[in-house]
């Protein structure tokens, strides 16, 4: 049977901007051998399906420094420590693109994005009937082009590999268990 492995200390080595980076020792519960592990504490993520009534997915282009490209995906972003995720996906959204609707975002689920090394959840939701409200209001490093996409595309754009983000892969996996519409 697995056990937890005992923490023995724990040591920050860094805060940057979205991580903290820690080295924590632990003790194997079996052998006792104890080794330091590097783990990255983040806020939770969150990430957001927009649909407007015509059945397209409100997506978006930027470019990220990972990988030194330019992705297609899903609004997201951090979940504020005062906000709640649904709350969260829908500002991420508002911000990114300008679409909104009236009514809440519907959970899809979460998932945790690399349990090896981080300590996070990102969550999915799904929001229909959005429309163009709001001006897109970006932070300083932000270049966003919002794509609407039909909502029908997705598979085939997912097997190409043009989405290719892997908690976009996620939500739009959640939302297949949703829906059973691809």
């Amino acid at each position: 049977m697995i056990s937890p492995w005992e923490t023995l200390d724990r040591t920050t080595v860094a805060e940057l901007k979205i991580f903290t980076a820690a080295l924590v020792r632990r003790k194997h519960p079996k052998t006792n051998a104890i080794g330091t592990f590097t783990v990255l504490d983040s806020a939770e993520w969150v990430n957001i399906i927009p649909i407007t009534p015509e059945n397209n997915v409100v997506m978006i282009r930027q470019y990220r420094h990972g990988t030194d490209s330019i992705t297609l995906e899903v609004p997201g972003g951090l979940v504020e420590h005062d906000e709640n995720p649904a709350e969260a996906g829908m500002r991420e959204c508002r911000e990114e693109t300008g679409y909104a609707a009236s009514e809440t975002a519907v959970f899809l689920g979460s998932t945790e994005p690399n349990p090896a090394f981080m300590n996070n959840c990102c969550h999915s939701y799904l929001w229909h009937n959005c429309s163009l409200q709001y001006a897109q209001a970006f932070d300083q490093f932000e270049d966003i082009e919002v794509e609407l996409v039909p909502l029908r595309a997705i598979p085939e754009l997912i097997r190409q590999g043009t989405i290719r983000h892997s908690l976009t892969l996620t939500a739009f996996f959640f939302y297949h268990l949703h829906s059973n519409i691809f």
